[in-house]
């Protein structure tokens, strides 16, 4: 990654415990009015990003952000905050707030969102509100059905991190829970391992997001057909066709209704593909540079 190219930056939110800051990185010239937001899975961080992002933040501002409670991002005192749809409440989420807050900062009328799996969702109910700033979506192995057995067990996986002595070992741990993300290199596999992680001020490992990510975590189906129907703007999904999340059959009701996104197939890849091989970034390149 070119350093010269990127950059930390911090956004201040307001809480029922008071203000907070999120974590976003930031890639490319910064008076780029072409924007890219990502946005990551549950229990990921902004640093999911940083291959695609070296490979496209010539053409685009890229920014990737830590939501609440991940990377370099200030943890939630209210832990309920941490639900972040929109369809189970009766106003727009924390989260929705903060992401909306952020394109406000950059200063940018409109962004191509890539989001992976809660990043994904986040991104489609936004882009399903009248005179959103979504003017390309990207969704990274999710759609708007998802059932309530998928997400618990996504979230098992999560609350399944412990502390470890060694970093050797919580990189071990991540390697063998996160196996079904890919395709990776050897190299690109470690990079992931270790941006999944941190050292206490204890001096043991653990995973770089606060284990209270799930809580109050509702087994309920996750059900944004709605939204979906409306949704306008051009959609690209990537698809792990081993995904425990995106069922075929979703795939398919995508590919016929609402938007019809286009289809990448990753085969022998699980929840999530990692956007790191060359056929995830030139097509993410070719899906950004089609006009609308």
């Amino acid at each position: 990654m070119n350093n010269v190219l990127y950059r930390d930056r911090l956004l201040p939110f307001l809480t029922t415990g008071g203000f907070k800051k999120i974590c976003y990185g930031e890639w490319g010239d910064p008076k780029n009015p072409k924007v890219v937001l990502c946005v990551h899975g549950l229990s990921r961080n902004r640093l999911d990003f940083d291959t695609l992002a070296a490979a496209i933040c010539e053409n685009y501002r890229v920014v990737a952000i830590d939501m609440p409670g991940r990377g370099k991002s200030d943890w939630l005192d209210n832990k309920e905050d941490y639900n972040y749809l929109w369809n189970i409440k009766d106003q727009p989420p924390l989260f929705h707030n903060i992401l909306t807050s952020l394109i406000a900062r950059l200063d940018v009328h409109s962004v191509d969102w890539i989001g992976t799996s809660m990043g994904g969702l986040l991104g489609m109910e936004i882009a399903a509100q009248k005179a959103s700033p979504i003017q390309r979506l990207i969704l990274n192995d999710i759609g708007p059905f998802v059932s309530g057995a998928s997400r618990q067990a996504n979230a098992a996986l999560a609350n399944a991190a412990g502390e470890y002595a060694r970093e050797a070992e919580a990189i071990a741990f991540v390697l063998e829970s996160k196996k079904a993300f890919g395709p990776f290199t050897e190299e690109a596999a470690q990079k992931f391992a270790l941006d999944s992680i941190s050292r206490s001020s204890d001096g043991k490992w653990r995973m770089h997001y606060d284990p209270m990510i799930t809580h109050s975590r509702k087994k309920l189906d996750t059900d944004l057909w709605d939204a979906w129907k409306r949704i306008f703007c051009p959609v690209l999904t990537i698809w792990g066709e081993d995904s425990t999340l995106l069922s075929h059959e979703t795939v398919q009701k995508m590919r016929s209704t609402g938007p019809k996104t286009n289809l990448l197939k990753m085969p022998g890849v699980g929840h999530c593909p990692g956007l790191t091989s060359s056929t995830e970034i030139d097509t993410i390149k070719n899906f950004l540079n089609q006009k609308s």
